[in-house]
């Protein structure tokens, strides 16, 4: 980045400093140039009016010829005349501008009106110039040379110090631009070292803690974002990686325990089966743990593709009423469904998602309890709610609601055969249907879990399904 930043600042520099150079040259040489040939052409002038005199003045044009441009001939740039009759005969002339600047050498005269051109003779550079005179006889020519060969020199000396201080310049461009953007890139350099130093072990590094330049703030904010949710994932992982080990833990050493005591010594066939049985439990329980961990990863990777299709909510919920009534009924506990809405959903995902909530809320109720699933909504949102008149959560769990293997009561939990991730999944099928989970709960008063979907019932039309529940 400084190399290329540098490139174009000197690339820069070096067209501006081409076009002063050149637009500097440009003026000195047409200024140069037009001085010279307005000379020139007052001495045509002068030649003219004497050569019109009546009768003709050849004293005078004799004089203006010789003696004028001898006396020019110790100045930097001397001038030379010369004046033709009508058949190109020579009247006066400079002496010895024969010998270097013959007559045809000279633009063609158009009337009064003057021509100039440029010659080279013997080292000398000339400005000619001609222009006719009419006279009682004809048309004269009038010819004038001017030696610009010190004009010339002066321009190419000029030429020769602007193409220096043209070099010097970008040469000079070029050190500062580099000094400029290694020096503005310092901060950069300073976010670079900062961010070497951030580990795993260190991630409670920031960058905003430095004084930055205010180009550079939002990066410094952005970066700190991603360092927390980089560092609340990492410790989220953490804990689910012990909370995983305790979990597969616990059931592989019910299984060996068991086998163990097993082979300890013969046994009858009535005890070899209850050991299998109660090992056939505890890989159950396994496979449960396993199914649940492969959803929530690919939820998390979004490898999941969902299929939503509009859904008459109560009749989603009376389903899933239907499914748990028989064992609602074993544990004398009250089912009561309420409310019609549609709601656009996969119609799998929403059933194993309250699914889940039923299966939590008659947990926890205790016998002669009820548990309400309750369809409401408005033109934003639709919530399917299970509330139960259970023994409540307290409120320092709500929040962490929903975390893997996270539970309230570990052992309680344990005796009922959880594992702490059906929340969890549940939040991950409302994330996949861009909706959310609530929890609210007072301790002794019940729970109460709510599915909230953004309203999108007027897509498509209602589809009703009554296949068998998926396991949570």
């Amino acid at each position: 980045m400084a190399t290329q930043l540098t490139l174009y600042y000197t690339l820069c520099t070096c067209l501006l400093l081409s076009v002063a150079v050149a637009a500097l040259y440009w003026t000195l040489e047409r200024t140069l140039m037009q001085e010279s040939q307005a000379y020139l052409l007052h001495k045509l002038q002068v030649l003219a009016l004497i050569a019109q005199r009546k009768p003709v003045d050849l004293a005078g044009l004799e004089q203006e010829a010789h003696d004028e441009a001898e006396i020019s001939a110790h100045s930097p740039s001397p001038y030379q005349l010369r004046i033709l009759d009508q058949s190109g005969r020579v009247i006066s002339e400079t002496p010895s501008m024969s010998s270097n600047l013959p007559a045809a050498v000279f633009p063609a005269a158009a009337g009064a009106k003057a021509q100039a051109r440029q010659w080279r003779s013997g080292g000398q550079t000339f400005l000619l110039e001609a222009a006719g005179v009419g006279v009682s006889d004809g048309l004269w020519r009038l010819q004038a040379a001017l030696d610009i060969t010190a004009q010339n020199r002066l321009l190419a000396r000029y030429r020769r110090d602007l193409t220096l201080l043209l070099v010097a310049g970008i040469v000079l461009a070029a050190a500062c631009g580099a000094w400029i953007t290694r020096r503005g890139l310092k901060p950069l350099a300073a976010i670079t070292h900062t961010m070497q130093r951030i580990g795993a072990q260190r991630l409670g590094e920031r960058l905003q803690r430095g004084a930055w330049p205010q180009e550079l703030i939002a990066l410094a904010t952005e970066f700190d974002h991603m360092l927390e949710r980089l560092q609340e994932a990492f410790e989220r992982l953490s804990r689910f990686s012990a909370d995983l080990a305790h979990e597969l833990r616990t059931p592989i050493h019910n299984l060996m325990g068991e086998a163990q005591v097993a082979l300890t010594q013969e046994r009858t066939q009535s005890e070899y089966k209850r050991v299998l049985q109660s090992g056939l439990e505890e890989q159950a329980r396994l496979a449960r743990m396993i199914d649940s961990m492969l959803f929530l990863a690919q939820a998390d990777q979004s490898r999941l593709r969902i299929t939503p299709v509009a859904l008459d909510a109560g009749t989603e919920l009376q389903s899933v009423a239907e499914f748990y009534q028989a064992l609602a009924d074993e544990q004398g506990v009250e089912l009561r469904c309420e409310g019609e809405h549609e709601v656009k959903a996969d119609a799998m995902l929403l059933r194993r998602a309250l699914s889940n909530l039923m299966s939590n809320a008659l947990r926890f109720t205790p016998r002669g309890g009820s548990v309400t699933l309750r369809a409401s909504g408005d033109h934003d949102e639709i919530v399917l709610s299970v509330s139960d008149t259970g023994i409540g959560i307290p409120a320092e769990h709500l929040s962490r609601l929903g975390e893997r293997f996270y539970r309230v009561d570990p052992s309680r939990t344990d005796s009922t055969g959880g594992v702490g991730l059906g929340l969890a999944i549940v939040r991950s099928i409302m994330a996949l249907h861009g909706g959310r989970l609530s929890m609210e709960s007072r301790l002794g008063a019940g729970t109460t879990a709510s599915l909230i979907f953004p309203d999108r019932s007027h897509d498509s039309p209602v589809i009703s399904s009554r296949s068998a529940l998926p396991s949570s």
